[in-house]
């Protein structure tokens, strides 16, 4: 056999393999969904393939009278991020109403009818008196001042963030978590409260209007 021809079936074979193991490790690759302290404030970054991206901080004041703190907002609606990331739904973020009360959720655009809630999507349910499309600009504006702003508004007139497009073009901040900046908040859905907020956990055992189900 020509000993040409056989380095080159090698090269190839290699080069092929190459591909391959790159593919399933492009695959494997997953968003990872975090609330961290940035500077003192409770913040949702994913940790992407190209690098950190801010995505919301939690320091609205559309939610003071929730019953929840920031932190604890932080925690629960990143858990849920994590979760129809990991489930591949999550694509884009508008808003809705639910149970006749308005919602931040994961959404899906219907022909004919724009971009509404998918099934079991809820990510933030808000009082009856607040403007979703307005607290959904407000959750991301400091993601509009890092990378452009990601919200858009479809011909129906509903914001939407294409949360896809969004993870591929917006800018990469740093990394890499020390104990003072960047820590990961405790992730414990109870925290035991504080004599500050034990006024605020009475007001808790009603469904709050953050996260209602």
């Amino acid at each position: 056999m020509n000993i040409h021809f056989i380095n080159r079936l090698l090269i190839f074979s290699g080069l092929f393999w190459v591909g391959i193991t790159n593919t399933i490790q492009a695959q494997g690759a997953k968003n990872t969904y975090k609330c961290i302290n940035n500077q003192g404030i409770p913040t949702t970054i994913v940790d992407t393939p190209r690098g950190r991206i801010q995505l919301i901080t939690w320091q609205s004041e559309f939610f003071r009278n929730s019953g929840w703190t920031p932190q604890k907002r932080c925690q629960e609606v990143t858990t849920r991020f994590q979760k129809f990331s990991d489930s591949g739904k999550l694509k884009f973020v508008t808003t809705g109403v639910q149970k006749n009360l308005p919602v931040i959720c994961v959404g899906q655009k219907f022909p004919g009818k724009g971009y509404t809630c998918i099934k079991d999507g809820l990510l933030i349910t808000l009082q009856s008196s607040d403007n979703s499309n307005e607290i959904l600009k407000s959750l991301f504006s400091n993601a509009a001042r890092v990378g452009g702003t990601p919200v858009s508004r479809d011909p129906e007139g509903k914001f939407v963030v294409p949360i896809d497009d969004f993870l591929q073009t917006a800018e990469v901040t740093e990394n890499t978590d020390n104990p003072k900046e960047g820590e990961v908040l405790n992730s414990n859905p109870n925290p035991i409260p504080s004599s500050e907020t034990k006024e605020e956990t009475k007001e808790m055992n009603v469904c709050p209007s953050i996260l209602c189900n």
